[in-house]
């Protein structure tokens, strides 16, 4: 396929089966352990007997173009690259955890196994070579579509549109406007509740003002010294206590 320039996924959540195989083939592919996943498939289940329903979605990174994870992260190693996807460089990633703690989507998990910061780049090293994602290729049920974002989004509304027409009238594109924009987008056959997605996610007023701030090499520093004395200073609490409660045995 020719190269994307403008890349999106696009997901019909309403139709996945819930097979696992992009869980899979992620997993192998890229040697994930047990308990670490670029991707999954989640089955979310809501209401009570007997009116109970049944929903699968593919968590991964959504690729947002306000991204928590960007905003929140304090060396820059959570970056978009040239094509706008959300990537990690884990020479400067200083394993602080702000980027897993402030995704909306549950998309990022610590790697103990190499120390690093996981998450799903859309296989974005594949997308520079003119080939899809992975994940895309593997769908069993082909709910999996990648693409130019403006065509992936067309489609998702013409699906939504005839999933209303067949009395599902909560349907919806998910992702056109949410945090920006996502890259990828999803068709639901409910709301977004239904499928344990934030309704409108946004920035934090906290990491709104972080990102206005000058973050200059000089701040960073001053930072990281005034971390370094605060962990030494509770170091030392610490000691201190522990000899008082010994004097008194």
């Amino acid at each position: 396929m020719p190269k994307v320039n403008d890349p999106a996924m696009l997901v019909d959540q309403s139709l996945c089966v819930g097979c696992d195989a992009c869980t899979v083939a992620c997993k192998l592919i890229y040697d994930l352990p047990w308990g670490v996943n670029h991707t999954k498939i989640d089955t979310i289940e809501t209401g009570t007997f007997p009116d109970v329903s049944m929903n699968n979605k593919k968590r991964a990174c959504q690729h947002c173009k306000d991204a928590s994870c960007v905003a929140a992260c304090p060396t820059g190693a959570c970056h978009k690259n040239d094509m706008d996807l959300t990537v990690i460089n884990n020479d400067i990633c200083i394993e602080c955890n702000y980027c897993v703690t402030n995704c909306p989507f549950g998309a990022i998990r610590f790697n103990r196994s190499t120390g690093h910061i996981a998450k799903c780049t859309m296989c974005a090293s594949r997308i520079e070579e003119g080939r899809q994602p992975f994940c895309a290729e593997v769908c069993t049920s082909r709910i999996i579509k990648f693409g130019e974002r403006d065509e992936m989004l067309r489609k998702g509304l013409e699906r939504a549109e005839k999933l209303r027409e067949q009395g599902y009238e909560e349907a919806r594109v998910y992702g056109e406007r949410e945090m920006g924009g996502l890259r990828v987008i999803s068709v639901l056959s409910d709301s977004p509740e239904k499928y344990e997605l934030p309704v409108d996610p946004q920035l934090s007023a906290g990491l709104k003002l972080w990102k206005s701030l000058p973050l200059t090499p000089a701040i960073l520093v001053v930072a990281g010294v005034l971390l370094g004395f605060n962990y030494f200073k509770s170091q030392k609490v610490q000691d201190k206590l522990k000899e008082v409660q010994k004097s008194k045995k």
